[in-house]
């Protein structure tokens, strides 16, 4: 079930983040897109009953390997990124879920995490 909703939120993730930064621009990677990432596997994978962490995973490789598909001079380093990103915000996601009992904190604190990681990838990128 993990793998079902990792292709189907990268999908959605993919087509939310593009009409975003089409309709309100860059700030998006590290606002609204870590939102809309992180509620979408999070809250389904609980929902489903499926296995938090592994959602991040293979979400983190599929957006990786677009990484690596798109990418220019960086592509590997992008690619890294993304599926270390996304273990990250997995690991985040199920401690702050064991330890507070609330999908919506450990949503909440991989958002967070996310935009944080996504504003440094950006300043290292300058």
């Amino acid at each position: 079930m993990a793998y079902i909703i990792a292709c189907l939120m990268a999908a959605l993730s993919f087509v939310a983040n593009k009409l975003l930064l089409q309709y309100i621009g860059p700030q998006v990677i590290v606002t609204w897109g870590p939102v809309v990432e992180e509620a979408a596997k999070t809250l389904l994978a609980w929902h489903l009953s499926a296995d938090i962490f592994l959602t991040h995973i293979v979400f983190g490789l599929l957006e990786g390997a677009h990484d690596w598909l798109t990418g220019g001079e960086y592509r590997l380093q992008a690619a890294l990124a993304s599926v270390a990103g996304h273990t990250l915000f997995g690991y985040i996601t199920v401690a702050v879920l064991g330890f507070t009992g609330s999908v919506l904190l450990a949503a909440a604190g991989a958002m967070v995490i996310h935009g944080a990681w996504n504003m440094a990838i950006i300043r290292l990128q300058q």
